[in-house]
């Protein structure tokens, strides 16, 4: 069967990326997002985040064959339903897949004979057959199930979408076919797994990996502090030349992918096989207590130097949740984490900048906004939290020249060179694997 009419539910980052893509692809797409705040700016051709060219292809296709929706029409021919909604965890790190079940039932009672739905959201391994099939089959209808993840990441989504292997698990062979109908047009290289959950799994693995070794090169940075050494040079010289140790720079690991999968797969793996795995665990954990360690140490230089929390002046620059590629996303940020932190521990004068976000957005997470000079004048603590490539364009000696004599620069990604920072003999440099004597 040929797939020309693609239903894409949910237009977050992971849906409104793939529906963009699938109308350059020459599919007709209807994209349903619930949140009518989110269609209004939709509809008018712009984003509401941000990814490179992609205001430029929603404005391009827009009203062509990409038409927009609060909910799925009963007047238009559809193929294949593709769900990419939200699978949070709660407050106890427990996987709701309410959004899932929603959105599911309500296909459900769309569904016409012979239509295919294509799960793409991460879920725990079982929950394609366990539970999705199971509300779809209450339509008393004939459908295909096929589970495909999305593994792009945020600031090359729609490149990795046209150039990134795309996975593939069926609950038979025909659904198979048919998710690869349409994916075979995206992407030059698609992997047809054995089953729905290994392409559950495959997903898990995706994240849980990348969260791991971050987390080894975090405790190394860590311990290499400790120790008086300077973990980054540390890691450099281990993995010069030497084919058989990769190690990530250290620094702050967030986002929503990162921060839930692991505890999804830790509870799914819990529940079925009643194993805690130690590893995937440990590495959360790990990862997740480094804003911590930056807290003790802030509050650490204030007592030293008698400095009331309410009269420091705390400059944060770089918010989103990653510096690189471009975005504004503060899902997962280890900065509005640490900000959080900083307020419950008294902090209140806190000034806040970011190459990619409004004043406004600035303001609402309660910071001072303002620019990289006025943050660093008479600042008594300086925090760069991402690595946005523009850091390394910074005169930077003269920005730390603005600050207080003896005010501590916490450059969290090691961005600059501790020797040069120390010569100037104005403030105390730290970042996460070293600080100054």
């Amino acid at each position: 069967m040929k797939m020309k009419n693609i239903c894409v539910i949910g237009l977050g980052y992971v849906g409104l990326t793939l529906a963009v893509v699938l109308a350059e692809k020459g599919f007709r797409v209807l994209g349903i997002e619930r949140r009518e705040e989110i269609t209004d700016i939709l509809k008018k051709g712009k984003a509401h985040f941000y990814e490179k060219n992609l205001d430029m292809l929603l404005k391009k296709y827009l009203n062509k064959n990409l038409f927009i929706y609060n909910g799925i029409p009963d007047d238009q021919e559809i193929d294949a339903f593709v769900i990419a909604v939200g699978t949070p965890v709660d407050e106890q790190r427990k996987p709701d897949l309410q959004f899932v079940i929603d959105t599911i039932e309500t296909v459900s009672q769309k569904l016409r004979e012979g239509q295919t739905i294509i799960l793409r959201s991460t879920v725990p391994i079982g929950t394609s057959r366990e539970v999705v099939y199971p509300l779809l089959a209450k339509s008393g209808k004939g459908f295909y199930l096929a589970f495909c993840p999305e593994r792009t990441t945020e600031g090359k989504a729609l490149e990795e979408l046209r150039t990134l292997p795309q996975i593939i698990g069926g609950y038979d062979s025909e659904s198979v076919d048919r998710a690869n109908d349409i994916f075979r047009k995206v992407t030059c290289t698609t992997i047809e797994v054995e089953s729905l959950e290994t392409a559950e799994m495959n997903k898990i693995i995706d994240n849980t990996y990348r969260d791991l070794v971050f987390a080894y090169a975090n405790e190394m940075s860590l311990i290499c502090k400790k120790l008086g050494l300077n973990g980054n040079k540390v890691i450099e010289a281990a993995n010069l030349s030497y084919p058989r140790t990769d190690i990530p720079i250290p620094g702050f690991v967030g986002g929503t992918c990162l921060l839930k999968d692991p505890w999804i797969f830790i509870d799914c793996v819990r529940k079925k096989t009643g194993y805690i795995p130690k590893l995937t665990k440990a590495a959360r954990e790990i990862n997740e207590d480094l804003t911590r360690h930056v807290l003790v140490r802030l509050v650490k230089y204030l007592e030293e130097n008698d400095i009331p929390k309410k009269k420091v002046k705390l400059f944060i620059s770089g918010l989103t949740f990653k510096g690189n590629p471009d975005n504004d996303d503060l899902r997962g940020s280890s900065s509005v984490d640490l900000l959080e932190k900083l307020k419950k521990s008294g902090f209140g004068n806190i000034y806040g900048h970011d190459f990619n976000l409004t004043e406004k957005t600035i303001k609402e997470l309660g910071l001072k906004p303002c620019s990289l000079e006025k943050g660093f004048r008479d600042a008594d603590i300086v925090l760069i939290m991402n690595n946005n490539y523009r850091y390394h364009n910074l005169d930077i000696e003269r920005l730390i020249g603005l600050m207080k004599t003896g005010a501590l620069f916490y450059d969290s990604w090691h961005i600059y060179d501790p020797g040069l920072i120390r010569d100037l003999n104005l403030v105390s440099y730290e970042s996460l694997s070293y600080k100054t004597r």
